[in-house]
């Protein structure tokens, strides 16, 4: 665990307090630092069962939405900081890898529970949901309190923000924060707001830490480093450990042993000096090792209230009067020169105003729950309260921040180059275009994979709530890829820049270099954890232009014309592949639906069938449902209600979410067309509310039954389908393939839950459990369905036209509807056949009084009906069963010449009960699902 170890040994040394009652005693309010990257489960709203579903916006919003409110009536002052800064070598084949490691290890245990349990996993599998930090980023920036984004070192920018604006504490869970020794250190894992209008936390005293490990001060740093961290490794201290009697995996031993022993180790040594200090460790001055231990020796004294000082000043900061010279810096190729380039052409007045009246359209028939709206005077209070946290020093922050940008940017080419290829011949991004990136985010208005793109030319994705395998659903990094490829060439001008070298070419002032003949190429390198490259080396990625002639990016980012306004949104829609006229109409597509609407047609545009077609009105059931925003409908809903999770269900939340954050990079890159405020994911998103729609849509009969019964619902949802699939050749995923198994052999599913057991004339033909996963492992994933034997009734498409492609005539032919389980053989060869009965949930069935069947296969309805033919139903063919179609049919021309002997069959009376056997007996009275078996009235 390295530095981490001294924040987990001093958890038992934390002292319970409540902010806001220290709040009383602080005159001017108490102003606070908050480090989002370690409370995120508490910013989420806590431990809640819904994390893995794919998130509940709403729920969050609204928690932060009562903190707000708390917040200001006490006088507390945040400012919440997002770690924005991205992992360069050696921190990223280190940290990030043991953390990404950490996270897939989780989402296998998560998937894995879900699977087999069907119900939410336990808390201590915690995974951030795909677009956490976005939303977080978007609810904290419409409640007025202030962000920051670090760009180079996360924890050191902290801390350098809290001593520089006089804060009064800072509220983390990081070891380094503890060596710092900020004024006052809160822990944020601990954070919580309770009923009792308090907010409570602990306390260390991290000025009594020396005393604490028995360490003088001035050796802090010292023992900091030799835990291992970022600069020096543990596994660089491994000769070290062992002279110190500690084992080489250190993890199994407790970080209080740890801690004490090297505390032990830097209290003994002679003196202060870390020349001293390198010799004695490491044996020899020259080592390697002693210059890192040096290096991070400093790290740590550049964080502390003295090095912070010297740290300052030593950095440079570029003076206020140097905004006058900016102008001289912009690059050669920069086509700003007449545009204001201080801020994006999107952030004006006009423009914000439009994106408020959209949001409050869209939230206006919403049934919101009452925390979630925040009055005007609220506002007032939250806006008063944060403009004292973030007053002073702005300026010459952002101005520092900005030349470090533009230094990296200029030395990207040199300093990554072994990690990219030579075909990388584009020149760096516009100097306005980093300066306008860095000051956007800083405060938070900007995607943080924007500035690394830009000036590392690297990103790191991070892992998501998928299969490993990638069973049903491929890789969703690699899916979304495209959309990050058409990115890249618009913020490095690929098309620009191309356009020009052709026109010097056709002009003769081309250089005969072999250099310049190639076309401009930019190549981005991606970290992607998987478990085939497992944080090893990243993967280039080339930038792909558009098919149209796309303008520079300083005219995406500065142009206020009418045509620059229009090229900006179809740039986006360009990236999504969503530049169809429909798109833009909003009586298809609503403005705050638009960011949904273009990930959904991305996923139909792909050549990899991914989505069904119930699983599409699935989602945008989900983003027209009157109760997407009630907060407290949704959290009293109980996962019984929802019919529980499914493994593909949580996979295709974070689909969609991850879509939606390939989104906001695009949005962003082109100049934010889409105002911030309407492409909030809590207007078209909820997990929970997915989870019920999915099992509803599989087993409902027609899309009003999805929708609640709510024709206005219903024409909304059709409305937006057609603009999504405008000029497509859908093709929708298949559904499960039905189960194959040998004669006789007995059907054995694991149900957690409610089931039953379908049999005709004394043969089980089907049975359903109560939605967990098959114990066999070519069993159908979903088998909610039933079976049928001696008719097959090919189902009614309840939308007006086919279903999914394949559906026609599938099921036909086989004897047994497409997604079923096959006939199984339960009584002897020469058995007589038995009159064919259907009998569900203790309901006999008449087979002449089935409704005619159609053509057409839909997923949601269930209709069938016997054959004309006088001499019977022939029965289909089935690949597992031939004797049971050979006794059938006798059976059929022996019982069923006369009706009158069929009607006199089941007027007789009921049906043995060993013809439907039920798993659960609570169940009795519950119908399993609507359209598992026509029943006639």
């Amino acid at each position: 665990m390295g530095i981490q170890d001294l924040q987990i040994f001093l958890e038992n040394e934390g002292v319970g307090v409540d902010l806001f009652r220290i709040a009383r005693t602080q005159p001017g309010g108490f102003r606070l630092v908050l480090d989002a990257e370690g409370c995120l489960d508490r910013l989420y709203g806590g431990y809640f069962s819904d994390w893995a579903c794919g998130g509940q916006w709403a729920r969050c919003v609204q928690f932060l939405t009562t903190l707000a409110q708390a917040l200001a009536e006490h006088q507390v002052a945040l400012c919440v900081c997002f770690n924005g800064a991205h992992p360069t070598p050696p921190a990223l084949p280190q940290h990030w890898i043991q953390t990404q490691s950490t996270y897939r290890q989780r989402v296998n245990s998560v998937l894995r529970h879900i699977a087999t349990k069907g119900t939410p996993p336990p808390k201590v599998w915690w995974v951030p949901p795909t677009g956490l930090h976005s939303c977080l980023r978007t609810a904290l920036r419409y409640l007025n309190i202030p962000i920051m984004v670090s760009t180079d070192d996360h924890c050191q920018e902290v801390v350098g923000l809290c001593r520089e604006k006089t804060y009064a504490g800072l509220v983390g869970c990081s070891g380094e924060y503890l060596v710092f020794q900020p004024p006052r250190y809160f822990s944020s894992s601990q954070l919580k707001l309770t009923y009792r209008s308090s907010l409570e936390t602990k306390e260390y005293m991290v000025h009594e830490l020396p005393k604490l490990l028995d360490v003088p001060q001035d050796r802090l740093c010292l023992m900091a480093a030799l835990l291992g961290g970022v600069i020096l490794s543990e596994q660089s201290l491994t000769d070290f450990y062992k002279r110190l009697g500690i084992a080489q995996k250190k993890q199994q031993i407790p970080p209080e042993t740890l801690i004490k022993t090297v505390s032990q180790f830097v209290h003994d040594l002679p003196s202060s000096d870390i020349d001293a200090a390198c010799i004695e460790i490491f044996g020899d001055l020259n080592d390697l090792r002693a210059a890192k231990l040096k290096q991070a020796v400093q790290y740590y004294l550049n964080g502390t209230k003295d090095g912070f000082l010297k740290y300052r000043t030593a950095s440079g900061r570029r003076p206020k009067n140097s905004k006058k010279n900016q102008k001289s810096d912009l690059s050669p190729l920069s086509t700003s020169t007449d545009m204001d380039t201080s801020k994006l052409a999107t952030e004006s007045s006009e423009h914000e105003q439009k994106g408020l009246e959209d949001y409050k359209l869209a939230t206006a028939n919403a049934s919101i729950n009452a925390d979630f709206s925040m009055e005007d005077h609220c506002h007032e209070l939250v806006q008063g309260v944060a403009a004292a946290s973030l007053e002073g020093g702005d300026a010459t922050n952002v101005a520092a921040k900005q030349e470090k940008s533009e230094k990296h940017a200029k030395e990207a080419p040199s300093t990554s180059g072994s990690s990219r290829h030579s075909d990388d011949n584009c020149p760096p991004a516009p100097a306005e275009v980093l300066r306008t990136c860095a000051e956007r985010h800083t405060r938070g208005l900007m995607h943080p994979q924007m500035l690394s793109i830009l000036t590392h030319r690297q990103i790191t994705l991070p892992v998501l709530m998928e299969d490993d395998n990638h069973r049903e659903i491929p890789s969703i990094h690699h899916f979304f890829r495209p959309i990050r490829q058409n990115v890249y060439a618009i913020l490095y001008n690929m098309h620009h820049h191309r356009f020009m070298a052709q026109k010097a070419k056709d002009e003769g002032m081309a250089s005969t270099s072999s250099v310049n003949d190639r076309p401009c190429t930019v190549q981005v390198a991606e970290w992607i954890y998987s478990r085939v490259n497992p944080g090893k080396s990243p993967e280039i990625v080339h930038g792909v232009v558009l098919d149209w002639p796309v303008p520079t990016v300083q005219r995406l980012w500065f142009g206020t014309a009418q045509d620059d306004k229009c090229r900006r949104m179809r740039a986006f829609l360009s990236c999504m592949r969503s530049d169809t006229p429909l798109m833009l109409n909003t009586s298809y597509v609503p403005q705050h639906l638009l960011i949904l609407a273009a990930v959904l047609r991305f996923i139909m545009t792909s050549q990899i069938q991914i989505l069904r077609r119930q699983e599409l009105d699935a989602f945008l059931a989900t983003a027209f449902s009157n109760d997407l925003m009630n907060a407290l409908h949704l959290q009293e809903m109980t996962w019984l209600q929802v019919n529980g999770m499914s493994s593909r269900g949580v996979q295709l939340g974070a689909l969609v979410m991850a879509g939606a954050e390939a989104a906001l990079l695009a949005n962003d890159a082109c100049g934010a067309p889409v105002p911030w405020l309407v492409a909030a994911p809590w207007l078209y998103f909820d997990g929970k509310l997915l989870q019920r729609n999915l099992h509803r849509a599989a087993h409902c009969k027609h899309l009003a039954q999805l929708c609640d019964n709510h024709l206005d619902t219903v024409v909304k949802v059709e409305r937006m389908r057609k603009a999504i699939l405008e000029g497509l050749e859908v093709e929708f995923a298949m559904p499960p393939l039905p189960l194959v198994g040998v004669v006789g052999e007995p059907l054995s599913w694991r149900g957690r839950g409610r089931g039953a057991r379908l049999e005709i004339a004394g043969v089980v033909v089907g049975q359903w459990g109560g939605g967990s996963y098959p114990t066999h492992p070519r069993t159908s994933r979903y088998p909610q369905q039933v079976s049928y034997v001696g008719y097959t009734p090919p189902t009614r498409n309840a939308y007006g036209g086919r279903g999914w492609r394949g559906g026609r005539g599938r099921a036909r032919g086989r004897g047994v509807a497409r997604g079923t389980t096959r006939a199984r053989r339960s009584r002897s060869e020469h058995e007589p056949a038995k009159p064919t009965t259907l009998t569900i949930n203790g309901k006999t069935v008449r087979p002449d009084e089935m409704s005619p069947t159609a053509d057409n296969g839909s997923p949601h309805e269930d209709n069938s009906q016997p054959d004309d033919d006088g001499e019977g139903t022939q029965p289909q063919k089935t690949k597992t069963g031939k004797n049971i179609k050979k006794n059938i049919a006798r059976g059929k021309k022996k019982n069923y010449s006369q009706k009158s002997d069929v009607a006199q069959t089941l007027d007789n009376g009921p049906l043995d009960t060993s013809q439907v056997e039920e798993f659960n007996h609570n169940s009795e009275q519950e119908h399993f699902g609507q359209g598992d078996a026509p029943v006639s009235n």
